[in-house]
């Protein structure tokens, strides 16, 4: 079920009205005994590691508990004093992809892809910012106003305020995505077949702390001082430094709880790698392969379209594990895989954060191949709709048997009914749970390579109504589904006279204590009286003709007919046919031998039934 992270309004504008100012520090420090790096990351932000070497930034309070450790530290300059950055007031301007927009450029950029494409995006408002700026999302799909059953995907940038490359390369992205539409075939099929969601900047106000004009000024942390990729809920439900959550993280987990992301890439810069899960744990994630050959998709096409050395940086493959790299706690990254169910990975693409806007459309072309590739592979692995018998969508759960923890399993989309469960090739058993339903385990699905498995799930079965007509006076009859009531009068209401099987009767106009039958059973053949033609409609459970075997006497029987479908009477008794003498319904008759009047067996009816020796009658 959706579920929308309720803050009070009051503490929210707290942060907003009270927030004060606060010095950033960025700072580098030796340490030789990695074991520790967990314990500091808890106090400071750690930015990177090379070597011995550990970068960070810190706010007034963090730096201060750092310094009590006692390390020797080298404060740095701020990334985003390093550069003069060019800046771009206009969209004309902007759409040159070689400067940074100024906050109303890009707002206005955002804004200009809906205008110029109303078929094909929209521009989301997810909320505002504890400064009072939007975090945009440009949403793109062929019907960009319907909700379709199709993987929703979400690229997002610079949620540390001065790593600015990403925020450049996602509104490139949208635009390219956007103006190639129905000429380029690629880019085509990915708005056919996926909803994209496009963020280029979740922290306007790190990247614009020194005014909306320029990203001079710019910040990694929000306006309140904090690190928005430190800020989310661990798995095991510690908030990172006992942090408040910020504004800007409950507007990301809103976002995130109230739609259905599947698959999502955080772009960041001051390293160039692929940082896949976890980030809070050594422990594997049960996709870890996945995860690794996916991460290839990226690092392979980043390197291969970079300058020698490009992405190498971290480590030599363009890939890591994340705790591999550093441990953190409270990323993004780990709350979108264990609590919205969606396969994220973080992409740093700069090694410098905030780069000379003049190199950025070089980082486009590094990157572009890489970006559209990874995209692709959203439309992957095995792709799901779970229905009720009337085909409602339902919400469930996925788990992939064997393999699946409680942090790796998928959900449907309850709205559609859609899942999405990328998967290393290979066969797999999965097990659907949806409330009300029992369990339903569908076997031997197969993935395969850059391919498409499409699987459709109906959990339960539809109602089974066995309808059966009686004529006025006697008929033979029987039930083949488990009846909800066994009262006469509830089935046959007024018009039943008698109703006997070959031993007992029941007659509402007796008194009760010649009245010996009791009560109506599935799979039991009974003679019925009625006063007038009645047509019966019983409501239940289809009975597996396998669980219930019938056994005979030798000579006259009366039975059931427990299929749900008439058959040619030798191959409705063809467990016993060569005992069988004569079979009898009413004045019909078959005989082995000659045939008869009596051709097939019918559903609601019983019949007279003689064998030769006694036996066991089991339909098919």
């Amino acid at each position: 079920m959706r579920k929308t992270i309720l803050v009070a309004l009051l503490l929210l504008l707290a942060f907003s009205l009270f927030a004060k100012e606060w010095n950033q520090y960025y700072f580098r420090f030796e340490l030789a005994d990695k074991t520790t790096l967990p314990e500091i990351s808890n106090i400071i932000s750690i930015d990177n590691v090379r070597g011995n070497w550990v970068y960070a930034y810190a706010n007034d309070e963090e730096y201060s508990k750092f310094r009590e450790l006692g390390l020797k530290t080298q404060l740095l300059p701020s990334p985003a004093s390093l550069i003069e950055p060019v800046m771009s007031s206009d969209v004309k301007q902007t759409k040159l992809w070689d400067s940074y927009p100024t906050y109303n450029s890009y707002v206005n950029t955002m804004n200009s892809f809906a205008a110029n494409y109303p078929n094909l995006c929209q521009i989301v408002n997810a909320g505002t910012t504890v400064n009072g700026r939007s975090l945009l999302f440009a949403k793109i799909s062929d019907n960009v106003n319907i909700a379709e059953a199709e993987p929703e995907v979400m690229y997002t940038s610079t949620i540390h305020g001065d790593e600015t490359t990403g925020f450049v390369l996602m509104l490139r992205l949208i635009d390219t995505l956007l103006s190639s539409y129905g000429t380029d075939q690629r880019l085509t099929n990915l708005i056919n077949n996926l909803e994209i969601w496009i963020c280029p900047n979740t922290n306007p106000d790190g990247t614009y702390y020194g005014g909306n004009n320029s990203v001079s000024g710019a910040r990694r942390y929000n306006y309140n001082g904090y690190d928005l990729n430190r800020n989310f809920p661990d798995p095991n439900g510690n908030q990172y430094s006992g942090q408040p959550l910020q504004q800007e993280t409950t507007l990301m987990m809103n976002l995130a709880n109230n739609h259905h992301f599947v698959y999502s890439v955080n772009f960041h810069g001051g390293a160039e790698v692929v940082n896949y899960p976890w980030d809070y744990t050594y422990t594997a994630h049960p996709d870890e392969n996945w995860y690794i050959s996916t991460s290839f998709v990226y690092a392979n096409n980043a390197i291969a379209n970079g300058p020698s050395g490009y992405f190498t940086s971290v480590s030599s493959n363009g890939i890591t594990n994340g705790a591999d790299w550093y441990i953190i706690t409270g990323g993004r990254q780990d709350w979108m895989n264990y609590s919205a169910h969606c396969r994220e990975v973080t992409i740093e693409i700069s090694n410098t954060k905030m780069p000379s806007a003049s190199t950025l459309p070089g980082y486009w072309n590094y990157n572009y191949e890489a970006m559209i590739s990874y995209l692709e592979q959203a439309m992957y692995g095995i792709h799901g709709i779970v229905q009720d018998p009337y085909g409602n969508p339902l919400s469930a759960t996925i788990t992939v048997n064997g393999y699946d923890n409680s942090y790796s399993t998928v959900i449907t989309d309850p709205a559609k009914g859609d899942f999405y469960r990328y998967l290393s090739p290979g066969t797999y058993n999965l097990t659907i749970s949806a409330s009300g339903f029992p369990d339903k385990t569908i076997s031997g699905v197969v993935v395969n390579a850059n391919t498409a498995t499409s699987i459709s799930v109906t959990m339960g079965e539809l109602p089974h109504y066995q309808q059966i007509t009686l004529s006025p006076g006697w008929n033979m009859l029987s039930f083949n589904v488990d009846l909800g009531t066994n009262n006469f009068s509830s089935v046959f209401g007024s018009n039943l006279l008698q109703i006997k099987d070959t031993a007992k009767s029941y007659a509402p106009s007796m008194p009760s204590y010649f009245n010996t039958l009791s009560s109506l059973q599935s799979a039991k053949g009974y003679w019925v009286n009625n006063s007038s033609a009645q047509n019966l409609s019983i409501q239940g459970q289809l009975l597996n003709t396998s669980n219930y075997p019938i056994a005979l006497n030798s000579g006259w029987n009366l039975i059931p007919y427990l299929p749900d479908n008439s058959l040619p009477v030798a191959s409705a008794i063809a467990s016993i046919l060569t005992k069988t003498q004569e079979v009898r319904y009413l004045s019909s008759v078959w005989n082995p031998v000659s045939g008869g009047t009596l051709s097939v067996l019918e559903p609601g009816k019983a019949y007279w039934i003689r064998v030769s020796e006694p036996c066991q009658l089991l339909y098919p």
